[in-house]
């Protein structure tokens, strides 16, 4: 388990890193008030979306294996796991491990999959900013 933990934090810290990058060098653009800016947001926004999509079905089945491992772990008490464990049930334990490490992937996949809208989040209220800025110079 601990090498998942570690791949997790991985690849969380070169997904983290991929967003910085394409969001500072997006932001370096429009400091630069570059007319091209907020195109390249939009495309910037386009590409998390397709990515969105992409994995729209993998963090649909995660998010089914965390509500089956929710399901089996109310009806896995801590009185039974004793039991088991008293009784040397090893086959009930080893499959209750292997649950619990399918949850731990399955919420690492949803955890990234977060990470993905908020980035498309932010990219979303930048734009709708920048659509409500001329109208209101225009009104003013």
């Amino acid at each position: 388990m601990g090498q998942r933990i570690d791949q997790f934090c991985e690849n969380l810290r070169l997904k983290l890193t991929n967003i910085d990058s394409g969001l500072t060098s997006l932001k370096a653009k429009i400091d630069g008030k570059t007319q091209q800016a907020e195109q390249e947001a939009r495309s910037h926004l386009e590409k998390v979306r397709r990515q969105i999509q992409q994995n729209r079905a993998k963090v649909s089945a995660a998010q089914t294996e965390m509500k089956e491992w929710a399901e089996s772990r109310k009806a896995a008490t801590n009185e039974k796991i004793s039991e088991w464990k008293a009784k040397r049930e090893t086959s009930r334990l080893q499959n209750r491990a292997d649950k619990a490490e399918r949850y731990a992937a399955a919420s690492i996949e949803v955890a990234l999959a977060a990470v993905d809208e908020a980035e498309e989040a932010s990219l979303e209220a930048w734009l709708a900013r920048q659509d409500a800025g001329p109208t209101l110079a225009k009104s003013a």
